[in-house]
């Protein structure tokens, strides 16, 4: 028995947040996809801190028929649906709706703190992934993999618990 998930407006994906190590080795690891459905679009995150804004387009651009997405995105979609995952990352990263749209997030400070490599401690890196369901499938669109990588069948009502486990 699943519990009960019913929230009060559709979810059309998750975006989810983590503390990025790299794969210790042995680590089990499902392997993206090559070959897949071509209405799902994927991109490659060839800009820099940028995978927050990569992780809301695949969900926008994969869910356009259920939300009005603007004349931008859709464009933006409509281009690049021939390209494969590294070109329409590039195109993202050259759209100038989708770089000012990010760069009004960024969080402006009164002044810059500088910070050095002198502490030997090593920062902690972060990333961003989404989830979806696209055409019966759940699928994880991480910019820094080859391609989605597929989580199998899904419905409007598992899919958030198949994305959860």
């Amino acid at each position: 028995n699943l519990p009960l998930i019913n929230p009060s407006r559709p979810i059309y994906g998750l975006i989810f947040l983590f503390k990025w190590v790299q794969d210790p080795p042995g680590t089990e690891k499902r392997e993206p996809l090559t070959d897949y459905d071509p209405e799902l679009f994927f991109a490659n995150q060839v800009i820099n801190d940028a995978c927050a804004t990569y992780a809301l387009l695949s969900i926008l651009l994969n869910r356009a028929k259920d939300l009005e997405i603007g004349d931008e995105l859709k464009n933006l979609k409509d281009f690049t649906m021939i390209l494969n995952g590294k070109d329409r990352g590039w195109a993202i990263g050259n759209s100038e709706v989708v770089r000012l749209s990010h760069n009004s997030f960024h969080r402006q400070d009164p002044f810059e703190i500088e910070y050095t490599k002198d502490t030997g401690k090593e920062e902690d890196a972060f990333h961003f992934i989404s989830y979806v369901p696209f055409n019966g499938q759940l699928y994880e669109l991480d910019g820094l993999q080859k391609g989605p990588i597929c989580y199998g069948p899904c419905t409007d009502e598992t899919w958030l618990y198949l994305a959860r486990d």
